[in-house]
């Protein structure tokens, strides 16, 4: 990304209130610092690493842009881009249900090609119908130690429950996640073609 010099860009920052984002050094200092972070919760919200990562990168474009709107007094900086990424990964998943589908097939034909593509986007929408229909609990247990893979012992850690608590959540949500799954499929079996 290239940014604007650093004199022009400084004066619209105020002293006290200046996120030290109005500089290539600025910038990148936070992308290390925080740039993890921010990842993470945007694969939290949107569940595709590649859309969480035009996320984070969209987070930090906003934030360097209003670098001088930083109000230290309200928290600190990582919370300030913590909430730009998620205010920025819940626009992209917005503007993802708001798009047509790309190809319209009628209710009852089927499509006699599935792309990978195709198979991927019905499955990730079979999940995510799945997941719905599990508690809180199992459904933050699955989507930190499964899809994000994260260790057990970090996410439980975050949650505050021992390991072996989120290890029987983990096997109770997936015993779950298939019986729902199943479900899904026999009705979808019995529909008339």
């Amino acid at each position: 990304m290239s940014l604007p010099s650093t004199a022009s860009e400084q004066r619209f920052c105020r002293p006290g209130g200046c996120a030290r984002l109005c500089t290539e050094e600025g910038l990148a200092a936070a992308y290390a610092a925080h740039g993890a972070r921010a990842l993470a919760r945007a694969r939290r919200i949107v569940l595709d690493p590649h859309l969480a990562e035009e996320a984070v990168q969209e987070a930090f474009t906003r934030a360097w842009r209003s670098c001088s709107t930083f109000d230290p007094s309200g928290g600190p900086l990582a919370n300030w881009l913590i909430a730009i990424t998620a205010n920025v990964s819940v626009d992209l998943v917005r503007a993802r249900m708001r798009r047509p589908p790309v190809a319209a097939v009628e209710p009852h034909e089927e499509a006699a090609d599935h792309s990978p593509a195709t198979d991927l986007v019905l499955m990730r929408a079979e999940l995510r119908a799945a997941l719905a229909q599990i508690s809180e609990d199992h459904r933050r247990a699955v989507l930190e130690t499964i899809l994000l893979d994260r260790p057990y012992q970090e996410v439980a850690g975050e949650l505050g429950i021992n390991v072996g608590t989120l290890r029987t959540r983990v096997h109770y949500a997936l015993r779950r996640l298939r019986d729902v799954l199943a479900d899904q499929a026999h009705v979808v079996k019995a529909c008339p073609a």
